[in-house]
C-alpha cells in the first residue's frame, strides 16, 4: 500500500523537473567536509526552509535504513507512531518503508501502528524529497559518479516515526538501538510566530542548549519537534559527540515580512568535540581571521568577515597570543562564551595586538615575524576540592581559573610548559589574582577547561 504525496504542489512543486530544479539550487556548491549519520532538519514549505534543509542533508551519510523522526501536528497520541504503509510516494518516486524493522521496533518500544496518523501529517513527507535527491542526485562530478557505481544494487528502505506526548529518552534509546546500520534525520521547526526579533532571541537560546547539550533548559515553545531533538542531543551526550551548526534563518528572512515568523535551522551529529572539528577543518580558516583582524586594525580599519562558517556563528570562547621572534607580544582573551566564536576570535585579535597593557602595540614592522595562536575554550566545569592538597591533585593538564569575592586569574593549559610543577602552578596564578602564594580560604573556588591550540605566523 503506497502513501500518496498529499503536500506536492502546496509545500513543495508537484512536477518533479521543477522539484528537482529547486532542491539543486540550495545546494552549497563546496566540498561537504564531514558526513553525518545524524541530522536536524526543518519541515516547512521548502521555498522557506529549503536552503536550511538541504545545508543539513548535504552532510547525511545515507545508510541502508533511514529513520525520519518527526513530530505529530494533528493527532494526539502518546509515545511514537509508526505506519502500515509499504512506500512512501513523491513525484521523484517511492520510497520503500522497512516493515520488518517497524515490526521489530514494535516489539521493543511503546508505540501504535496507525496509517491514519500518516496521511495529513506533512513533518515526514516535506523530507523525502531531499532525501531523494542526495541519494540520487541528477548533476554529479564525475568522482562521485565512480564512487557512486559502488551502490548500485544498495536499496534504502525508511522508517517514518511521529512523535506524540513522547519522553525524548524513548528517541535516545531508538538511536542508540539502530544505530549501527542507520541514518537519522530528526525534522523539526524552530520557534513559531514571534516577531524576527524575538524568533533570532529564541533561536539563539535554542541552538545554544542543542549545541551544549544541556536538554534540561528546554522549553516546549522552542520548536515543534522537541523530543526528536532532545533524544538526538541526549544521544550525543551520552556518546562524546556534539552537534555542528550548518545553517539558522528565519521565514522573515526570505519574505521580508517581520511580523509573524518561523525559525528554521539545521545541525549534523559530529562524532568528537566542536573544537576538534574546528581544529580538523578550520585551522586555516580561524588564523586567517586572527591576522586579517590584525592586518585591518593596523591600518585603522574593522575587519568585517563575508560568508561566514555556520559552525563559528556558534557561541564559543577564545584567547589569542601574538610572539615575536618566540617572545611574548600580547594575549588577550575570553574565558565564558558571550558571542559567536569568529566575533570573539576577531576582539581578542585585535585587542592582543593592540590592547594588552602589558606591551607596546604591534607596529606594521613587526607583523611579518609574529606568531598567531588561537586557543578555542572547552566548556567550564567547576573543580569540587576539600583542601588546597585535593586541589593540587585535580589541576593538572588543564586551563585554570581561580577566584576568590574580587580576586581572579586564569591561565591557559599552555602556561603548563613554563610552570610544570602544580604548587609553583597555583601559587603564580594566585599571585596573578592579587592574592598571597600561601593564601587558602573555604570561599575560594576553582574551575577547569581545556582548549584546541592552532597556531600560524604571518
Amino acid at each position: 500500500m503506497n502513501k500518496n504525496a498529499v503536500f506536492a504542489g502546496s509545500f513543495y512543486p508537484e512536477k518533479a523537473e521543477e522539484l528537482t530544479n529547486l532542491l539543486n539550487s540550495y545546494k552549497i556548491q563546496e566540498n561537504i567536509k564531514y558526513k553525518s549519520k545524524a541530522i536536524i532538519v526543518p519541515h516547512a514549505g521548502i521555498t522557506y526552509s529549503g536552503h536550511a534543509a538541504m545545508a543539513g542533508f548535504q552532510h547525511l551519510e545515507i545508510c541502508d535504513n533511514v529513520f525520519i523522526i518527526a513530530p505529530s501536528h494533528h493527532e494526539n497520541f502518546n509515545n511514537i507512531a509508526l505506519p502500515e504503509y509499504t512506500y512512501f510516494d513523491t513525484p521523484l518516486g517511492s520510497l520503500e518503508v522497512n516493515n520488518r524493522r517497524i515490526k521489530e521496533i514494535a516489539g521493543k518500544f511503546p508505540c501504535i501502528i496507525s496509517n491514519e496518523i500518516f496521511d495529513n501529517e506533512h513533518s515526514i513527507e516535506v523530507e523525502l524529497p531531499f532525501l531523494q535527491n542526495i541519494s540520487s542526485p541528477q548533476i554529479m562530478s564525475a568522482m562521485d559518479f565512480v564512487k557512486g557505481l559502488k551502490k548500485i544494487g544498495k536499496k534504502i528502505r525508511i522508517i517514518p516515526v511521529l512523535t506524540g506526548n513522547c519522553d525524548y529518552r524513548l528517541i535516545s534509546d531508538l538511536i542508540a538501538a539502530y544505530w549501527e546500520d542507520s541514518s537519522f534525520i530528526i525534522s523539526s521547526d524552530l520557534s513559531h510566530y514571534y516577531t524576527g526579533n524575538e524568533c533570532r532571541q529564541i533561536d539563539t537560546y535554542t541552538a545554544t542548549i542543542i549545541e551544549t547539550g544541556k536538554i534540561e533548559n528546554f522549553k516546549p515553545h522552542q520548536c515543534c519537534g522537541l523530543a526528536g531533538i532532545m533524544g538526538l542531543v541526549d544521544f550525543a551526550n551520552n556518546n562524546d559527540c556534539s552537534l555542528i551548526r550548518t545553517m539558522m534563518y528565519n521565514s522573515g528572512d526570505i519574505t521580508k515580512e517581520y511580523d509573524k515568523v518561523v525559525g528554521y535551522g539545521s545541525w549534523f551529529l559530529y562524532t568528537d568535540t566542536k573544537n576538534e572539528y574546528l581544529e580538523n577543518y578550520y585551522s586555516d580558516y580561524i588564523t586567517d581571521i586572527a591576522k586579517s583582524a590584525i592586518n585591518s586594525a593596523i591600518k585603522g580599519e574593522e575587519y568585517k568577515p563575508t560568508e561566514i562558517p555556520a559552525v563559528l556563528t556558534q557561541y564559543g570562547a577564545s584567547f589569542v597570543t601574538l610572539k615575536l621572534n618566540g617572545v611574548l607580544k600580547g594575549c588577550i582573551g575570553s574565558i565564558y562564551p558571550t558571542k559567536p566564536l569568529i566575533l570573539d576570535i576577531i576582539d581578542n585579535a585585535v585587542n592582543a595586538g593592540f590592547n594588552d597593557p602589558r606591551f607596546e602595540p604591534v607596529t606594521e614592522r613587526e607583523i611579518p615575524y609574529l606568531e598567531v595562536t588561537v586557543s578555542v575554550l572547552s566548556s567550564i566545569e567547576r573543580i569540587e576540592f576539600r583542601d588546597e592538597k585535593d586541589l593540587l591533585c585535580k589541576i593538572y593538564p588543564h586551563g585554570i581559573i581561580i577566584a576568590d569575592r574580587n580576586n581572579r586569574a586564569v591561565y591557559l593549559p599552555e602556561v603548563w610548559e613554563q610552570l610544570p610543577n602544580r604548587e609553583v602552578f597555583l601559587n603564580s596564578l594566585k599571585e596573578k589574582a592579587g592574592l598571597n602564594p600561601t593564601y587558602f580560604s573555604k570561599s575560594l573556588e576553582a574551575y577547569k577547561f581545556n582548549t584546541t591550540v592552532i597556531k600560524s605566523h604571518f
